[in-house]
């Protein structure tokens, strides 16, 4: 069943979940809850990469990330260390 895009009102049949409304923080949405949004990929795409813009460049994330599951490791290492 084809519906249109809540964003750009284009027919789809894509549907986005709620969950990932609230991960990538489409605030705009929020008038009605609903399990599901009808939301075509080009525009989940653009508004997700805007997000990941907005909020700094991709590579530093990834940086970012390595850092963190190193730091979290150790603290597990640490932990179990203890329990030992």
């Amino acid at each position: 069943m084809k519906t249109t895009c809540e964003l750009c009102g284009k027919e789809t049949k894509d549907k986005v979940s709620y969950l990932e409304i609230e991960t990538w923080e489409f605030h705009f949405l929020k008038k009605e809850n609903k399990d599901f949004y009808s939301i075509c990929f080009d525009c989940f795409d653009k508004h997700t990469n805007n997000f990941i813009d907005k909020e700094m460049d991709l590579e530093l994330r990834k940086k970012r990330s390595l850092m963190v599951n190193r730091e979290v490791q150790e603290e597990i290492e640490a932990i179990l260390e203890v329990e030992n």
